[in-house]
C-alpha cells in the first residue's frame, strides 16, 4: 500500500467514511454483492475434504502426475462453462446439476484450499436431504475423472489430515494469495500453517436476516452454539500423525483457534448489548487482510497494513469489501450470509445431519426463542462462550457447559432442532447424528473405534514391531517401573510370561 502521513487526508477520511458503509452493505447484503434471490433460496452447505492417494493415504498434490491439477483437468471436462482459474492455474468447476424431485438445478461450486483440500459448496438449497443427492452426483464425476486418467484418489472426512506429520507434507496450491498467506501464517508458528493446509471443515452458509435486530440476535445464539458444535462434529483421527489416542479433543478446533488470535475464534464483544454489523466492521477494520490485488489484477502483500488502511487508500467494490470481509476468520462470521465454520469435516451423511441441526435451531423465532432460553443467552457473555470452549476440550461430556451438564444441554438442543424441522428428510439425518450424543460419543470416536478394529496390537506385538522379536528391551522404554530384584532389561518372554498371568487371572 502506499505510504501516508500519520494524520488523515480529508480525503482519505471521505474515502474511509464510503468505504464503510460499501462494508456494510457488503456484511448485511444490501446491495448487489450477491444474487439477492439466493438470500431466501436456504442453506449452503460447504464440505471440506483432503484428497488422498489410495495406496498411502498421502496428500496428493497440485503439480505432478498424478496431481489435482489433472484431475481438475479432467473434471473440467464436465463443466466445460465453469472453469475457475487463479493466477493461469486452474483450481475448480461450477455449475448446476438438476436433481429429481426440485423444480430446478442446485448451484454447485468445487475448488481447492490452500493445501489441496477439496472445497464442495452446494446451494442455496432449501432441503438438507438433497445435499446427499447432489454430494453423490459429484463424488461420482470426480472418481471417473481419476479413473480417466488412471489416478487412484479418494476423499476424506476428517477435521485433520489423516497421514501428514507437518504442513510440509501437503503441498501449497500454486497461487500468489496462496503463497503470500501461507508466508503470512509461517511468522505464526506451525498451528497456524497446520490449519491453513491440514484441516477441513463443514461451513454452513445461512442468510442474514432483513433487519439487522434479528440478524444481530441469530449471530449471538451461533457464536454460543460454536463450542458445542465444534465438540458435537469432532472428528479427528490424528493430529501430527500420531496416535489417535494421543490426538487431544477438538483438533482442529484448536488448531484454528492458535492460527491467529487476531482473526480467529470468537469476536470480542459479540454478545454485547452494542453488538451488530456497525461493531462486526470495526472488528473487522482492524485485521491485516494478508493479500489485496491492485486495480489492474495483481495480487500483493499487504503487510502489517490493516483493513482500515486499505479501505482509506481507495474506493472500494462490492467484491473488494467481500475480500477484506473473507479474510476474517472467526468461528461465526458475516460476509453477505451469516457463516459457521465451527464444525470439523464430516462425512456426507453426518454434515446433512448437522446442517439440519443447524437449522431446526434457527430457521424459525420460536426456536431461536427456545435456544435462546435453553442456554440462557441473556446471561452470557464473551468470558462464558471462551469457558464454554476450554470446559468441552478438556472435559468432554463430563463439561458443564452455560451451567448445565453437557449431556443434558446438547438432548435439549437437538430436542428444540427436531420440533423446528418440518421435512421428515431432515428430521432423519438430524436422528442418525443425535444416536450417537445420546451414547455420548462423537463422530471422532467411531473413527478411532474403527482404527482400534484395523490395528489391534497387545504390549508384546508392539514391542515386537518396535524391537524384533528375542529383544532385549530396556525398561525405560517401557511403561511403569521394572519388577523388585530384577535388572534394567525386560525381554519378550518374560511379557507373554505376564501376560498369561493376567489373562489366568482374570479367567
Amino acid at each position: 500500500m502506499a505510504k501516508h502521513h500519520r494524520n488523515r487526508t480529508d480525503e482519505q477520511r471521505k474515502r474511509l467514511t464510503d468505504n464503510r458503509q460499501t462494508m456494510l452493505e457488503a456484511i448485511s447484503c444490501q446491495h448487489d454483492c450477491k444474487d439477492p434471490s439466493t438470500q431466501s433460496a436456504g442453506m449452503t452447505v460447504i464440505l471440506e475434504r483432503f484428497a488422498v492417494r489410495g495406496t498411502d493415504k498421502a496428500v496428493v498434490p497440485y503439480e505432478g502426475s498424478p496431481g489435482m491439477a489433472q484431475i481438475l483437468g479432467q473434471l473440467a471436462l464436465t463443466y466445460p462453462d465453469g472453469q475457475i482459474f487463479s493466477d493461469g492455474h486452474l483450481l475448480g468447476v461450477q455449475g448446476r446439476l438438476g436433481i429429481d424431485g426440485l423444480p430446478g438445478p442446485i448451484a454447485v461450486r468445487a475448488t481447492l484450499g490452500a493445501g489441496g483440500q477439496v472445497v464442495l459448496a452446494i446451494g442455496p438449497i432449501r432441503e438438507i436431504a438433497h445435499v446427499l443427492d447432489v454430494v453423490q452426483v459429484f463424488d461420482r464425476q470426480f472418481h471417473l475423472a481419476c479413473k480417466a486418467i488412471g489416478v487412484e484418489c479418494e476423499l476424506v472426512s476428517q477435521g485433520c489430515h489423516p497421514s501428514t506429520r507437518l504442513a510440509s507434507d501437503a503441498p501449497i496450491v500454486p497461487t500468489a494469495r496462496n503463497a503470500l498467506v501461507n508466508t503470512y501464517l509461517a511468522r505464526m508458528g506451525p498451528s497456524a500453517l497446520d490449519y491453513l493446509r491440514c484441516t477441513a471443515a463443514t461451513v454452513l452458509r445461512l442468510p442474514v436476516a432483513d433487519d439487522e435486530a434479528t440478524a444481530t440476535r441469530r449471530y449471538q445464539l451461533c457464536a454460543a452454539f460454536a463450542p458445542i458444535m465444534a465438540f458435537l462434529t469432532d472428528n479427528s483421527l490424528r493430529l501430527h500423525g500420531c496416535d489417535p489416542h494421543e490426538t487431544p479433543r477438538m483438533a482442529r478446533a484448536r488448531l484454528a483457534h492458535a492460527a491467529d488470535a487476531q482473526r480467529c475464534g470468537l469476536v470480542p464483544g459479540s454478545l454485547g448489548d452494542g453488538f451488530g454489523f456497525e461493531a462486526y466492521e470495526r472488528w473487522v477494520e482492524g485485521i491485516r487482510p494478508i493479500v489485496f490485488a491492485s486495480q489492474d489484477g495483481v495480487t500483493f502483500s499487504t503487510g502489517a497494513d490493516t483493513c482500515k488502511r486499505v479501505m482509506e487508500e481507495r474506493e472500494l467494490t462490492q467484491g473488494e469489501a467481500l475480500h477484506l470481509l473473507g479474510m476474517a476468520w472467526p468461528d461465526v462470521r458475516w460476509n453477505g450470509f451469516l457463516e459457521l465454520a465451527c464444525a470439523d469435516s464430516l462425512q456426507p451423511r453426518l454434515a446433512c445431519g448437522y446442517a439440519a441441526l443447524v437449522k431446526g435451531l434457527v430457521a424459525s423465532a420460536r426456536s431461536q426463542e427456545r435456544a435462546g432460553a435453553l442456554i440462557g443467552l441473556d446471561s452470557l457473555d464473551d468470558d462464558a462462550i471462551l469457558d464454554a470452549w476450554d470446559q468441552l476440550a478438556t472435559r468432554g461430556w463430563d463439561a458443564r457447559v452455560y451451567g448445565k451438564p453437557a449431556g443434558s444441554l446438547v438432548e435439549g438442543l437437538a430436542l428444540i432442532a427436531r420440533d423446528g424441522l418440518e421435512n421428515p428428510g431432515e428430521r432423519r439425518l438430524l436422528d442418525e447424528l443425535a444416536e450417537l450424543w445420546e451414547v455420548r460419543i462423537v463422530p471422532r470416536d467411531t473413527l478411532v473405534a474403527n482404527w482400534d478394529r484395523m490395528h489391534p496390537h497387545t504390549t508384546r506385538q508392539e514391542a515386537a514391531e518396535l524391537y524384533g522379536e528375542g529383544a532385549i528391551i530396556p525398561y525405560d522404554e517401557l511403561d511403569g517401573e521394572p519388577p523388585a530384584g530384577q535388572t534394567a532389561v525386560i525381554d519378550l518372554r518374560q511379557i507373554q510370561e505376564a501376560l498369561a498371568q493376567s489373562d489366568a487371572q482374570q479367567n
